[in-house]
């Protein structure tokens, strides 16, 4: 099931690509049509970088860190992770946040198509691996052209005969691994590092919510104008009780991502620990037997 402006809409309804690609939902939209989308992974498979595809078993913990509100709240936390020997992971805007912090990312992870993303890319950091996705605009590929670790993955993970997958299978011959995970690039990373064989995880700015008046621990203008929508995070069957958390309709489709990832292939990961008081550490205090309700009172 996908959300568009919360309306939850059946697959077989809505344009494919717009389902299959993972697309950042940005006040129930998607925010790149589908022939930028087709016209960035023709672009980008032709740059020869090495493709991610699945890895032996890693014992290693690996602290994803996403751009929530939360960060600055659980940022001892985070240095604690640090302290102990934990691979950092960034994705988009906490990756220049990070820095700023002089938390080192060993990883750097962009989906998004747009082209201003590549602002999430500065500054090179020499022992960091560039991890995009073949969908990337061209911007960011020229961003890192000539780093030495940057690799290539594909959010592109439908059926048959989809366009997406007819140019990777004539590209690649069908030698490539499609990483699925959901509409954002967090719920992807968690996907991705599993492919690459680790088991354990610390998420960081992973919160699918408002914490007070900010959706993002940094300034992000992209997101300036979502839609704030009043959901209820209740116990599954139950009505009127659980807690109240403020959400975009790209948060709430996270939120519903992670759910699916955790409720369906739960079992792959080792440990998945939340840090802070968003809407994802609600769902796994409750190991994810909760329902999510929009509520009347959104602002």
């Amino acid at each position: 099931m996908m959300i568009l402006d919360t309306q939850v809409v059946d697959k077989k309804t809505v344009d494919p690509m717009k389902v299959l690609e993972g697309v950042e939902l940005v006040g129930g939209r998607v925010n790149t049509d589908d022939e930028q989308l087709l016209a960035n992974i023709r672009s980008a498979i032709r740059l020869g970088h090495p493709q991610i595809k699945p890895q032996g078993l890693n014992v290693d913990r690996v602290a994803i860190v996403g751009g929530g509100p939360s960060l600055e709240s659980t940022l001892p936390e985070l240095r604690q992770c640090l302290a102990e020997g934990v691979k950092v992971v960034t994705v988009n805007g906490a990756y220049g946040w990070c820095i700023e912090r002089n938390i080192i990312p060993t990883m750097q992870i962009v989906m998004d198509a747009r082209e201003t993303n590549a602002r999430f890319l500065i500054p090179e950091l020499p022992r960091c691996h560039y991890v995009l996705a073949s969908q990337c605009h061209p911007l960011l590929w020229n961003q890192v052209k000539g780093r030495k670790n940057v690799w290539i993955y594909h959010v592109g993970v439908g059926e048959e005969g989809t366009p997406v997958r007819k140019i990777l299978d004539d590209y690649y011959l069908g030698n490539w691994h499609g990483v699925g995970g959901g509409t954002t690039v967090g719920t992807r990373a968690l996907v991705l590092l599993r492919l690459l064989g680790y088991l354990r995880f610390d998420l960081f700015g992973m919160d699918s919510c408002w914490l007070g008046d900010s959706h993002h621990a940094y300034a992000q203008p992209e997101n300036a104008d979502d839609k704030r929508l009043m959901f209820r995070c209740s116990p599954t069957g139950s009505t009127g009780v659980g807690k109240v958390f403020y959400c975009a309709p790209w948060h709430v489709q996270q939120a519903q991502d992670f759910l699916q990832l955790i409720r369906f292939q739960g079992n792959q990961f080792g440990v998945i620990s939340v840090h802070g008081e968003g809407l994802l550490a609600e769902i796994m205090r409750s190991m994810a037997d909760v329902e999510l309700r929009e509520e009347k009172g959104a602002s």
